[in-house]
């Protein structure tokens, strides 16, 4: 929908690939930092050494990175376009963690 209210075209300068469609957000951004995002919190919480969550984020971090640069790399979005989608990825990821811990909070006092 953000696609449709920017209408942003796409660069057009050393492109390696064709590709349709608006350029502002970039929907792998989002989708790349929505799910390392999510996988690292849901991982995040069962491992219990240092090194394996300093390891956890470092392979998170550079999953998303890649993607982003290599969207760049290709020609297909400005910098702007990577960035606006990992803040959108982030605010999603805020969003299914607030929802999902009210619902372990919920059900943690039900038990009670």
């Amino acid at each position: 929908m953000v696609k449709l209210l920017f209408q942003r075209a796409r660069p057009d300068l050393h492109r390696l690939i064709e590709i349709g469609g608006y350029s502002f957000p970039s929907g792998h951004a989002m989708n790349a930092f929505s799910l390392y995002g999510i996988l690292t919190f849901l991982l995040w919480r069962h491992i219990t050494a240092r090194w394996a969550r300093i390891l956890l984020i470092l392979i998170s971090m550079m999953m998303i990175l890649s993607i982003g640069i290599s969207r760049i790399y290709l020609g297909v979005h400005y910098p702007s376009d990577i960035i606006a989608g990992y803040l959108a990825g982030g605010c999603w990821i805020a969003i299914a963690i607030w929802f999902f811990q009210r619902y372990q909070d919920r059900r943690k006092n039900k038990d009670r």
